[in-house]
C-alpha cells in the first residue's frame, strides 16, 4: 500500500494508553509511527452502543476491504435514515486519531446498495459484530486488497492480498477461560511500542473487538489485539487473555506489509 495521502504520522511518543486490555502484561506505550492508512486513520474504541443495531457474525462475504472514514464528526445511526436513533461513536481514539469504519458489503461507485446514500458499517463497540449506518456524503471510502485470517484451532494467522496468501505465521491464542473471540472485525490501531522487549513486543495492532469474558483488564477495556511477545516459547499455545500473539520477527514482517488501518480481520475456530 503506498504512503502519501494514505498515511499520517502519530506523534505521541511516551503516551500511555488503555489499548488491548484483554492481553497480559503492562499496557504498551505509544511510539512514533507512520502507518499505512486509508484516507485518514484509526477508529475510536468505545465499548457501548445505543442501541445495538446488529451483533451477528461478520463474514468474509460481508467485509470485503472497503473502509469508510468520516469527513467530520462521526454520524452513525441505527438504521439507514436520520430518523433512526443516533449511535454514539467517539470522533477520536485515546491517541487523537480519527475514527474509521469497515464497510459491510460493496461500496464502489457502481455498487448497487439496498439503501442508496447509506453505508452499513462495522463498529468498534461491544458487542462484537455490531453494525450501524452512515450517510455516504459524510465519509470517504477506500478499498484495501488485504484481509487477515486467524484460525484459532490451527494456531495460524494468514494475510491475503487480492485473495492470494502473502504471509503466514504461527500464533498463540486465548485460554479456555478467556478465549479469543470469534467474529469478523477490523484493525483500529497500530502501535510502535516504546518497550519492544515487553509483553507486547515491538508492535501491536488493536482490533475493533472485545473479550467476551473480560470487561476490564490491566487498566484497559477488554479490547483484543494482535501483537508481539517476550515469550516466544509460548507461540502455538492457548495462553493469552484473548489477544493473538506472534513472534516478534513475525509481527515486524506483518507491519512491513503496510496493512491499512481498517483492514478486515476474520477470527474463526
Amino acid at each position: 500500500m503506498p504512503k502519501g495521502r494514505f498515511a499520517i504520522k502519530l506523534l505521541a511518543t511516551g503516551l500511555a494508553i488503555s489499548l488491548m486490555g484483554a492481553c497480559a502484561g503492562d499496557r504498551p506505550t505509544m511510539g512514533t509511527l507512520d502507518p499505512s492508512v486509508p484516507s485518514s486513520t484509526i477508529s475510536g474504541t468505545p465499548t457501548t452502543l445505543t442501541p445495538v443495531v446488529d451483533d451477528g457474525i461478520l463474514t468474509p462475504d460481508e467485509l470485503l476491504g472497503w473502509i469508510a472514514t468520516p469527513t467530520g464528526e462521526p454520524a452513525v445511526y441505527s438504521g439507514p435514515s436520520t430518523d433512526f436513533q443516533r449511535v454514539e461513536i467517539a470522533a477520536e481514539t485515546d491517541m487523537g486519531a480519527p475514527t474509521t469504519f469497515a464497510v459491510v458489503g460493496e461500496a464502489g461507485n457502481a455498487a448497487p446498495r439496498p439503501h442508496p446514500g447509506w453505508y452499513q458499517v462495522a463498529l468498534p463497540t461491544r458487542p462484537n459484530g455490531s453494525t450501524g449506518w452512515v450517510q455516504s456524503s459524510t465519509v470517504t471510502v477506500a478499498k484495501t486488497p488485504f484481509r487477515i485470517f486467524v484460525e484459532l484451532g490451527g494456531r495460524t494467522l494468514r494475510v491475503e492480498k487480492d485473495k492470494v496468501g502473502v504471509f503466514t505465521a504461527e500464533i498463540a491464542v486465548g485460554t479456555e477461560e478467556n478465549p479469543t473471540p470469534v467474529n469478523g472485525t477490523f484493525v483500529t490501531e497500530l502501535i510502535d511500542n516504546n518497550k519492544p522487549d515487553g509483553a507486547y513486543g515491538p508492535y501491536a495492532f488493536g482490533l475493533a473487538m472485545h473479550s467476551d469474558t473480560l470487561t476490564e483488564f490491566a487498566g484497559g477495556n477488554g479490547q483484543v489485539g494482535i501483537h508481539g511477545t517476550n515469550r516466544p516459547d509460548l507461540i502455538g499455545q492457548a495462553v493469552s487473555h484473548g489477544c493473538v500473539r506472534l513472534a516478534n520477527d513475525d509481527i515486524e514482517e506483518l507491519v512491513r506489509l503496510g496493512l491499512p488501518l481498517g483492514v478486515p480481520v476474520f477470527i474463526s475456530q
